[in-house]
C-alpha cells in the first residue's frame, strides 16, 4: 500500500507557502497604509505652516495631528529618529499651547531630547545605525527652534529650525539609501520644504 507521507509532506509545504504569501501581502498592505497616511500628514503639515496663520489654534491642531500620524508611521516602520523628531514636535506644540516662556519651553524640549539620546545610546541604537547620530543632531536643533517664538527671537528660531530641518533631511536621504524605508522619503521632502521659511527668516534677520 502506497505511503501517505509524501502527500502530507507536499500538503504541508503548500500550506506553509500559501500562509507565507498571505502574511507578506498583509505586511505589504499595512506598509502601504502607513506610507499613504504619512504622505497625507506631510501635506497637512506643509499647509499648516505655509497657509494657516502663524500661532493660531488651527495651525497648532494641524501640526499636532500631523506629528501624531508621522509618529505612528515611524513606530510601524521602526524608525527611531523619526519617532524622536515627532515627539519633540508634539512637545513644541504643547509648550506653545501652554504659552511657556522660551527658557522654560527650551528646558522641556532639551530635557526630552536628552532622555531620547540617553535611551538610544544605552540600547545600542547608534552602534547598529551610526547615521542616527546625524538625525539626533537634527532633532536637537529642532528642539531649540521649537522653543523660541518667531516674533521674539527670529534669529535663533530661523537658524535652529533651518539647520535642524536640513540635517534631518540629510539623515533621511542616507537612511532611505541604506534601508529603503519609504517613510524616509516623506521625511526628507517634508524637512526640505520646512527648511525654506526659517532659513529665509534667518537670512533676512542678518540683513542678507
Amino acid at each position: 500500500m502506497p505511503s501517505s507521507r509524501p502527500f502530507f509532506k507536499w500538503s504541508s509545504f503548500y500550506i506553509s507557502d500559501a500562509f507565507s504569501i498571505l502574511m507578506e501581502r498583509r505586511v505589504k498592505r499595512i506598509d502601504d497604509f502607513f506610507f499613504y497616511i504619512s504622505v497625507a500628514a506631510m501635506v497637512i503639515l506643509i499647509l499648516s505652516v505655509y497657509l494657516i496663520p502663524y500661532g493660531s489654534s488651527v495651525q497648532r491642531l494641524l501640526i499636532f495631528l500631523g506629528a501624531l500620524i508621522l509618529f505612528a508611521s515611524a513606530s510601524a516602520s521602526r524608525q527611531k529618529v523619526v519617532q524622536a523628531m515627532e515627539v519633540i514636535a508634539i512637545a513644541g506644540v504643547i509648550t506653545s499651547i501652554l504659552q511657556l516662556a522660551p527658557v522654560y519651553a527650551l528646558t522641556v524640549t532639551l530635557v526630552i531630547s536628552a532622555i531620547i539620546i540617553a535611551y538610544l545610546t544605552t540600547t545600542g541604537y547608534y552602534q547598529k545605525e551610526p547615521i542616527g547620530v546625524v538625525g539626533s543632531i537634527g532633532f536637537v536643533f529642532l528642539a531649540v527652534g521649537f522653543a523660541f517664538d518667531t516674533g521674539s527671537n527670529p534669529l535663533m528660531t530661523g537658524l535652529a529650525l533651518g539647520v535642524g530641518s536640513l540635517t534631518i533631511a540629510a539623515y533621511s536621504a542616507m537612511a532611505y539609501w541604506l534601508y529603503k524605508v519609504r517613510l524616509q522619503v516623506v521625511i526628507m521632502v517634508l524637512n526640505l520644504v520646512f527648511a525654506v521659511s526659517p532659513l529665509l527668516l534667518f537670512l533676512s534677520t542678518i540683513g542678507i
